[in-house]
């Protein structure tokens, strides 16, 4: 039996070549989107998951409350946070805080002397401080060197397997000395594995805690700026923990929380959360979404549905051709059920290579799909990727049963169900029900489709707005220079030199020096207020040091007031007479009723320890700090107090960049001798902020053509297969005077009212799914008309056009031809 059904199965695929190939290839393009979406769900999830005791790490970020409300959940704390938590809490079996180098460095320089060769240096910005518990607590695995040891005592680093080979070729670099910055040695006494893709924490260098932690203060309750994690034992309930935080804060922080009027709370964040559940401040790198890998997942599903009806309306569409059929094997005997089990068995095999073709497709497209996504995961799929769990083998099977019996199923009983009397009399017309269904799986094809569409022009407009919305200042043609790391006393001196002399460069523009850049999140925040009011009034701005040439550097606004001029800090250094500049959040929070009314008044900011009496000079029109994203930030800027300042900003002007750029790296080496000359383009710095947005936007039109495309195929089909059976009426109609136009608007007319249909079931869930998204966003578009007509307007576009290249056909052909067999 099963024999007789593969060669009917055969013969009928081999007699109906294109409408096997779209179903065949509809299904299998179909199930590799669904795939590929799972695929990029699975490793979103299984981020941190390699760690044997993912379960039971848990990172320790800080809220606040009171004068700092308005600072973000911050993913560090306080220095002495992990020391404190394991003396004071008996489930707590160890920590490890990390903290990046650059935090104290303008910029890290790493290099090694083999004897009497030249020494071979370069510029690291992936180097952190870590406690010895690190390799303890994390399971990254080392190449040499004990995990248990290695960080302990001073002057101890442990570098990456590719840095070792960058320093080091092929020699064991166990023992070998880097200094950092040409002035502190540091002893290699371990090499780890590369940090694998789906790890929240990615570094290239590890310097023991003891190194420097003494020197700079790492044991205090002060500059909350340290990762802590902490191990807890097997079994212990977070959440009782967590009751223990109030007291706990209370017993080290009461006074800190008093004296600037702020409160705090701690939780414990689980490892495994990190990743997908966390959009701190100061987050090692850009977070992805559970929300939004949900719904990817939920487009996954979409896909393989379209793909599904796709297979259901050709199959029943062909029902006309196959009545006859069904009709004379019920006369000479055959069974009901015996009928159905050949269209499952038809519907197995479709499904089959369906599957099979599918496989081909992950592996052959796995790295341009990977491009599309910024990571790599589709590497190795068979050995240690998705194609490695079984959990993926039971969900392709289930996909696969799925498609072959229960989406083959309605197909097999209305072809089963034929009466051979009417089938063999000619009588047999396609049923009303039959259409109807037809009609409203097309109507749910084409809904989904214009709900994709929508969410992908929605995510990738707003991120075209954040990536060209105006940030309240110019972030083109700024080279960002990163400032000397070997100064002394004559820094300034030197640094006033490279700005005279670049003024005589035609192609550069104003140079400013400054403590931080746009991109980033300002290093320093304390309290401020006015003079007149006590501490209860402080609350928290970000401080900013800059000097006269900022604000025309940047072209910045200044909407009262005055700027900064060399008369306000002879040797740029504060005075008793300090002045600042302000912006108008700052002027809010200050309780100021506008920008002028703050000129000239008195306030007192804290900057370390001592707090500063200071006068208003100028207020600063808001800018975006950080990301369109966030809110303003409230910053007050002042004169550079020490060598805090880490960025030198040149205004190259448009012309020939290779040459300016010689020209300033010449200048700089010439004036601060022995220091490296490290830029980069403010407008490529600020835009890595959107770099999950702009995989998002990618993931979402690449899967949003995808579904399109099966669509499509399955509208090339089926009306196709409508123009066939339209054939002689067609013909008819030309014979008497039916023009092609006429004709093509005949055949495409139900096809444009099931569009026009979805488009009304489409469009109040495009504008709830969009407004819930946009919300997340602090500055975002508007839900303009476009949102709405756009997508059933591209859909449609596509419908005729698809419906078109199968009724020109038709249309122009000889109706002699049609009608000769009459």
């Amino acid at each position: 039996m099963l024999g007789n059904y593969f060669k009917i199965a055969r013969r009928n695929l081999w007699r109906n070549k294109a409408f096997s190939a779209i179903n065949i290839f509809g299904l299998a393009l179909g199930i590799a989107a669904c795939f590929f979406v799972f695929q990029y769900v699975y490793f979103e999830n299984s981020y941190d998951r390699f760690n044997a005791n993912a379960a039971n790490i848990y990172r320790v970020p800080i809220s606040y409350s009171g004068s700092m409300a308005d600072v973000p959940t911050t993913a560090t704390n306080h220095p002495a946070l992990g020391p404190a938590m394991k003396a004071d809490f008996p489930e707590v079996l160890d920590y490890v805080r990390i903290v990046s180098v650059s935090l104290f460095m303008n910029a890290s320089t790493m290099s090694y002397t083999d004897g009497g060769a030249a020494p071979k240096t370069f510029n690291e910005g992936n180097i952190f401080i870590a406690d010895q518990s690190f390799f303890k607590i994390f399971s990254y695995p080392l190449i040499s060197g004990d995990p248990a040891t290695c960080l302990a005592g001073e002057r101890a680093i442990a570098i990456s397997e590719r840095t070792a080979a960058r320093y080091f070729g092929k020699t064991n670099p166990l023992g070998k000395i880097l200094k950092l910055n040409s002035d502190l040695p540091l002893k290699v006494t371990a090499v780890y594995k590369e940090m694998p893709e789906n790890s929240h924490f990615k570094f290239d260098m590890l310097i023991s805690f003891e190194t420097v932690g003494h020197e700079w203060g790492f044991q205090e309750w002060t500059y909350p700026e340290f990762y802590n994690y902490v191990l807890l034992a097997p079994g212990t309930d977070p959440k009782k923990v967590e009751a223990k935080f109030p007291a706990f804060i209370n017993k080290y922080l009461a006074a800190k929380m008093k004296e600037l009027n702020f409160g705090c709370s701690f939780e414990l964040q689980p490892l495994t959360d990190i990743h997908l559940n966390s959009n701190y401040l100061h987050e090692t790198e850009a977070n992805g979404s559970q929300k939004e890998v949900y719904f990817l997942g939920i487009i996954g599903v979409f896909i393989l549905l379209i793909a599904w009806i796709n297979y259901i309306n050709l199959s029943t569409a062909k029902s006309m051709e196959r009545a006859k059929e069904v009709g004379l094997r019920k006369v000479v005997g055959a069974f009901k059920k015996q009928l159905i089990g050949q269209f499952l068995f038809e519907s197995l095999i479709i499904n089959l290579l369906s599957l099979l073709l599918a496989v081909v497709f992950i592996v052959l497209f796995g790295p341009f799909f990977d491009g599309f996504v910024g990571k790599q995961i589709s590497q190795d799929f068979f050995s240690t990727g998705l194609g490695s769990e079984p959990r993926f083998w039971a969900a392709a099977l289930l996909v696969f049963m799925a498609g072959a019996l229960l989406v083959g199923a309605y197909p097999a009983f209305v072809l089963s169900s034929f009466l051979p009397v009417k089938v063999l009399k000619g009588l047999m017309v396609q049923s009303r029900s039959g259409i109807s269904m037809r009609r409203v799986l097309v109507s749910f094809q084409f809904t989904l489709s214009i709900i994709l569409i929508a969410c992908t022009f929605v995510v990738l407009k707003q991120f075209n707005y954040m990536r060209n919305g105006s940030l309240g200042y110019d972030k083109d043609q700024l080279l960002i220079v990163k400032a000397p790391v070997v100064n002394d006393t004559t820094v300034f001196r030197k640094y006033r030199f490279f700005k005279s002399e670049m003024g005589n460069v035609p192609s550069i523009g104003p140079a400013t020096a400054t403590s931080d850049i746009p991109g980033n999140t300002i290093r320093y925040r304390n309290a401020v207020r006015r003079a007149s009011q006590g501490v209860d009034k402080n609350f928290t701005s970000y401080l900013m040091e800059i000097d006269e040439q900022f604000l025309p550097s940047y072209k910045i606004q200044l909407v009262a007031g005055r700027n900064f001029e060399n008369a306000d800090s002879s040797d740029m250094q504060m005075t008793t007479n300090n002045k600042v500049l302000v912006n108008e959040e700052v002027v809010k929070a200050l309780g100021y009723p506008d920008a002028a009314a703050a000129v000239n008044q008195d306030i007192k900011f804290k900057l370390g320890q001592n707090e500063l009496p200071c006068r208003v000079i100028g207020v600063v029109k808001n800018f975006h700090q950080r990301s369109m994203k966030e809110k303003y930030d409230p910053i007050l800027f002042y004169y550079p107090t020490r060598t805090e300042w880490k960025y030198i900003s040149v205004n190259v002007r448009r012309g020939d960049f290779a040459r300016s750029l010689a020209d300033i790296g010449n200048l700089y080496k010439k004036t601060f001798t022995g220091n490296p000359f490290e830029y980069f383009f403010l407008d490529e710095y600020f835009n890595r902020q959107y770099q999950a947005d702009q995989r998002l936007g990618n993931v979402f039109g690449l899967f949003a053509v995808l579904a399109i495309l099966v669509a499509c195929m399955g509208l090339l089909g089926l009306s196709s297969f409508v123009i066939r059976l339209r054939t002689k009426e067609i013909g008819i109609r030309k014979v008497l005077g039916a023009t092609i136009g006429g004709l093509l608007v005949l055949i495409s007319k139900d096809f444009v009212k099931l569009v026009m249909l979805a488009s009304l079931i489409a469009v109040p869930i495009v504008y709830f799914i969009a407004k819930a998204w946009l919300d997340n966003y602090a500055f975002h578009i508007g839900l303009g008309a476009s949102i709405f007509l756009v997508p059933p307007l591209l859909l449609l576009g596509l419908t005729l056009l698809t419906i078109s290249l199968q009724s020109m056909k038709a249309a122009l052909s000889n109706p002699v031809k049609s009608l000769k067999s009459e």
